[in-house]
């Protein structure tokens, strides 16, 4: 007699973490349903999709006979603080509240390490009010460091493919701002660990990442030494980066680093905690050449 299969479902699954989290999951042989907001017509029969948008909310009856949630979506198309919070934030919030309201026991909201209090970025903050709600109705709250692995998006894909093309890189101001990185693998174990019942719930959020930070130009140089290339480090001043970024998005470019990005670059954490009982289930490897290339 074949064991029934647990069940989860992921929202954010077009996105470079929410993709590898679901192929995390269908490789420990759960069945994975998925939150899209766009279901293409040949996938409409397609029961493992379900459409749904942050606008819109969603019918708490999807949860009946599901194990688990795992919230990774976010709309990056939003830059208005109104937009953003009508949006990410009262989006997410409908999200947690029906599931819970289903009786689900397991609720993982993907935060961010650029959450955090007094956060200047709107990202941050976005993340953070989530959290809250999150933690109120018992959901576990995980923030990630800078995500990296193969074929990687978000800031830290940006900084990839300018290390790819570029001799000259602007650093801006000193380049020792630090950072705090995950191989995307170790965060998605970490995920399907919590979600499986192999690691205790926290009482707390999780930063999720390797406690040795790297500086800004530490990472410039492991991406450039990986590639076998050099590049001339150029000092830029914070502010003409942030206005060169203002005006390419007020053209209404779609680039991977935003202005937004750069403040949560610049303002980060000052203390972070980390969990050191949770992340020993999770041995997260040092982001460096070798590990990079796994």
């Amino acid at each position: 007699m074949n064991q029934q299969k647990n069940k989860c479902i992921i929202s954010g699954t077009s996105g470079f973490v929410g993709s590898h989290i679901k192929s995390c999951f269908l490789k420990n042989e759960w069945e994975v349903y998925e939150l899209k907001h766009t279901v293409q017509n040949g996938n409409l029969n397609n029961k493992n999709l379900i459409p749904y948008s942050l606008e819109d909310g969603i019918d708490n009856k999807i949860f009946q006979n599901i194990d688990a949630l795992i919230h990774c979506a976010y709309d990056f198309k939003q830059t208005k603080w109104n937009d953003i919070f009508n949006v990410n934030v009262n989006g997410s919030i409908k999200l947690l509240r029906a599931a819970k309201s289903a009786g689900l026991q397991k609720i993982i909201f993907i935060s961010s390490i650029a959450a955090f209090d007094n956060c200047k970025s709107m990202y941050g903050r976005a993340k953070l009010e989530i959290e809250k709600e999150a933690l109120r109705i018992g959901a576990i709250v995980i923030r990630p460091g800078l995500v990296y692995g193969q074929n990687p998006g978000g800031m830290f894909g940006a900084l990839n493919k300018i290390t790819s093309v570029f001799p000259v890189i602007p650093v801006i101001g000193n380049g020792n701002n630090p950072m705090f990185l995950i191989h995307i693998e170790d965060l998605c174990k970490l995920v399907y660990k919590l979600s499986a019942d192999e690691i205790k719930n926290p009482s707390n959020y999780i930063i999720a990442a390797h406690e040795k930070g790297k500086t800004f130009r530490d990472v410039l140089d492991i991406l450039l030494n990986s590639k076998g290339r050099k590049a001339l480090y150029i000092p830029i001043p914070y502010s003409l980066v942030f206005t060169m970024l203002k005006v390419v998005e007020s053209l209404g470019l779609q680039i991977r680093f935003r202005s937004d990005s750069l403040i949560s670059m610049m303002n980060y954490d000052p203390n972070p905690h980390f969990n050191s009982e949770i992340l020993k289930s999770i041995p997260i490897r040092e982001f460096n050449i070798q590990n990079l290339k796994s």
